[in-house]
């Protein structure tokens, strides 16, 4: 089904700290590597960036400006609404 992913812990890891982070928009978006940095992460670097383009394809991210070479990522409406609803 186009638009939808599971949102399992890393998912929700992922959309908690863009959102703590304030990447909102294309200008705040935040680099794989600085979402890992905010949180103690028992995952690898390709696993978590793989859930982001995942999550970028469902809608619950999108990207934001590139910072160099890396993709940059921020939350959704529809990715806040994942994690209100969660509440």
């Amino acid at each position: 089904m186009k638009g939808w992913c599971d949102v399992n812990r890393l998912g929700f890891l992922i959309l908690s700290v863009l959102s703590a982070g304030g990447a909102v928009g294309r200008a705040s978006a935040m680099t794989v590597r600085e979402i890992m940095a905010a949180e103690s992460w028992p995952y690898k670097y390709d696993t978590v960036f793989k859930k982001a383009v995942e999550f970028e394809t469902a809608g619950y991210v999108s990207a934001g400006h590139k910072d160099g070479r890396a993709r940059t990522f921020y939350i959704t409406e529809k990715g806040r609404k994942v994690l209100k609803d969660d509440k």
